[in-house]
């Protein structure tokens, strides 16, 4: 049912130029969208060496969500156009937010702004129970947990230099699997101590045996493999400047930092390494930091080379 809403609601919008302007650069976006989606913006027709800053902003003002724009080329289109791709967590409030283009060239700098819905949804709650040892994990305040906690977020905040070729929808990871843990879940740990503390889980848990295939979902670069106190065996892929799919808990890992790979390629194994209460793969997606819903793009492009033109032409059509 929500598939087919956003379907019937996804249309692009056009801000007009100020008057001065002396292009036809031309702001687009998603109206609507949900926690856990990627919100694609897209400036059309700009001009070469635009310097181009998104920003998802509350009624408050405050940046909930920011991404760079990158070279966006399709045959379909002329002129230079430029993408950016705003993830938007679970925690996003349902109500109508401000989207934001800042461009920056040789005419200086140029605004356009936008509104944007952001509709409410339901996220699962359950509360886990952890014995000692997963306790003591999981409250583990170490220098060497802190150091791995820095690493992975300065990598998650780093972006590879280049565009945004068009991407097709992800293959999962896991062929058979039980998912035991949704993304966005509201999850209350139980502490053997009788303590507890709520956390947002950020992926999805796929249960299978240990030892199952775990398969390159989309093309990548390998750009983090370790056995980490949390996570267990971890590998991090780049599959965009700035978009990162990550694997938790793993049994063995078949890849280097630096390989790059194919849509499905082995990655490794299936295992119950790190904070686990049974085996299981926790696949996770990564936009410009923030966690999005990996499932949706099992059946949706990461990036809609279709759904852009379609909207690019409805606009141009309006006259708008």
């Amino acid at each position: 049912m929500k598939k087919t809403i956003l379907s019937a609601l996804f249309c692009l919008l056009l801000l007009f130029l100020p008057a001065f302007s002396l292009t036809a650069e031309t702001l687009l976006s998603t109206p609507h969208a949900y926690p856990g989606d990627i919100l694609t913006a897209v400036v059309y027709q700009g001009e070469a060496g635009d310097e181009i800053l998104f920003m998802l902003e509350d009624s408050n003002g405050t940046v909930r969500s920011n991404a760079p724009g990158l070279p966006f080329e399709m045959e379909e289109l002329s002129g230079n156009s430029y993408i950016g791709l705003l993830g938007l967590n679970s925690d996003l409030k349902a109500g109508t937010y401000k989207l934001r283009a800042e461009i920056r060239n040789g005419r200086g700098l140029s605004v356009y702004e936008r509104p944007v819905l952001i509709r409410s949804l339901d996220f699962k709650q359950e509360d886990i129970p952890l014995n000692q040892k997963m306790s003591s994990l999981r409250t583990d305040d170490s220098e060497a947990r802190r150091d791995q906690a820095r690493r992975l977020w300065a990598l998650l905040n780093t972006r590879s230099a280049g565009g945004a070729p068009v991407k097709g929808v992800f293959l999962s990871p896991v062929e058979e699997f039980i998912p035991t843990t949704w993304y966005g879940d509201r999850r209350v740990y139980l502490y053997s101590d009788g303590g507890e503390a709520a956390s947002l889980h950020n992926g999805l848990d796929m249960a299978a045996e240990t030892g199952t295939e775990i398969l390159t979902p989309m093309e990548g670069t390998v750009v983090m493999t370790e056995n980490r106190i949390i996570t267990g065996n971890t590998v991090v892929l780049e599959h965009l400047p700035g978009v990162y799919t990550l694997y938790y808990h793993m049994d063995s890992i078949a890849v280097k930092k630096g390989d790059e790979l194919v849509q499905g390629d082995l990655l490794g194994t299936l295992g119950s390494t790190g904070l686990v209460t049974g085996p299981h793969l926790h696949w996770e997606l990564r936009v410009n930091t923030i966690p999005v819903d990996p499932e949706r793009y099992l059946s949706r492009p990461l990036i809609d080379k279709d759904e852009i033109l379609a909207i690019i032409n409805d606009t141009n059509e309006q006259g708008r």
